[in-house]
Parts: structure tokens; sequence; C-alpha cells
């Protein structure tokens, strides 16, 4: 990451790449740097020399607020804001274009009180950005009761918010599920008449492989923003767009 300590003392950071793919959508330009590490996961983000740099020169800081990033904001002694609730189990909140909305107005406001000069920026930056998200919540909903398989178990709030079946995961934790538990969902899958598998695009999977050689299973890329180097609204409109032209929605 290229930051010079002048640049970065009047910036905001963001840590978490999710975090930084909404916060792009409100903040104007040149207020905020991401303080992420490249492909780094949200669930065990690494404390670098290079994160401590940035978030020491920064104004304030915006974070997931996921697990590991959450102690390392704590302890500094500037504006911070965390967007997901403390002791969240299961943090893939991003993944449901509803529950995104409610972070459009706390992050609008972390903004105004560090750059007021910039507030009808933020507004017009936000009054776009749910705009976006409306488009998406309505799209989202279009698949409610279909039958998806996933590769990560990031989807648990898409299934609540929307009614997207989850037939099953391909992942328990960080690892793949076992032979037998593989068996059982091929088994479940066979009763079923249209089901799609939903892979992660920077992650390969021999699991997957084999059901798409044994039954056949359609899949499509999902990209859960784990390694977001691009706007929230982009990266899920080319999401939802894959899903529906999949099942020819």
């Amino acid at each position: 990451m290229s930051c010079t300590r002048r640049e970065s003392v009047s910036q905001v950071a963001v840590l978490g790449s999710p975090a930084y793919a909404v916060a792009s959508e409100i903040a104007a330009e040149g207020e905020i740097v991401n303080a992420t590490p490249l492909g780094s996961d949200p669930h065990y983000m690494e404390f670098t020399s290079s994160v401590a740099k940035v978030l020491e020169q920064s104004k304030a800081v915006i974070a997931l607020g996921a697990s590991a990033d959450r102690k390392m904001v704590s302890e500094l002694s500037k504006p911070k804001l965390f967007v997901l609730p403390e002791g969240l189990e299961d943090p893939h909140v991003w993944l449901s274009p509803k529950r995104v909305l409610a972070w459009v107005p706390q992050i609008q406001s972390f903004l105004d009180e560090q750059f007021p000069n910039t507030k009808n920026v933020h507004a017009q930056n936000a009054e776009k950005f749910m705009a976006a998200l409306q488009e998406l919540n309505a799209n989202f909903e279009k698949l409610r009761g279909y039958c998806f398989v996933t590769q990560h178990p990031a989807f648990a709030y898409v299934e609540q918010d929307y009614g997207w079946r989850i037939l099953g995961t391909l992942e328990v934790g960080e690892a793949e599920i076992s032979p037998k538990q593989l068996t059982a969902l091929m088994e479940a899958l066979k009763s079923e008449e249209n089901c799609l598998l939903l892979l992660n695009p920077y992650e390969p999977s021999k699991t997957a492989e084999v059901l798409s050689e044994q039954l056949g299973l359609p899949s499509v890329d999902f990209d859960i923003l784990e390694v977001a180097t691009r706007s929230y609204s982009s990266i899920m409109a080319e999401n939802i767009d894959g899903v529906l032209h999949a099942l020819k929605q």
C-alpha cells in the first residue's frame, strides 16, 4: 500500500475488505484509505507493521469489527466506528443488501464528523448507494425458494432475509467437508431438480469438482467480498447478475 504520512494523517483508515467496499461508496474522493492487507481474511486479520502504520497515521478508523481487527482498533486513541456488533458469531452480514442498508447512515454520519465540509457529497453518494442497494434487494428477492449449495458457509443472513434455500456447504470452518458429509449432500442433491453451486472465485475446491463431475451440478462464481478491491455495489451486482443468468431469471 502506498500512502505517505501527509496523505494518511488527513484520511480515515478503513480496516476489513467489506467495510472498505461499502465506505468507498459514501466517502468523497481522497477521504479514506484501505488499511486492509491485500488478500487478508476478515476472520483472522493479521496486525502487520504496514497495517499499524496506516492506522497510526490516520485521523480516524472505520473497522469491520469481525475479530482481531476489533481488538487492534479498540486500543487506538482516535475516533472509531465498528460496523458489526461485538461478539457476532457469524460476521457475513455484508452479503445481505438489506442489512448493509443499515450501515449507510452510520458510515455517513461518521464521515460527516470527520469531514464536515463534504457533507453534501456524502449525502449524494449515500442516496445513490441506497438506490443501488434497493435494486440489489429486489434482485435477491427474485431467488426466494431457489436451491443453493455454497462453497463457504457465509449465506445464513441471505437465507434468513431472502428465503434462499441453502441445501449445504462445502466447508466447515476453513476445511472442506468430510467424505461422509459429501455423500450425504450428494444424496440430498439427487432429489433437487434445480440447484446451483456458489463458488468462491479466489479459492479452488476439490469437493466442488467432485459435485460437478459426478452430478453435473451447475456452478457460478459468487464473490463474498473477503478480498474486495472494488465498490460493494459493483461486486454484488456482478454476483447477482451471474446467479440470475445461470438460473435464467
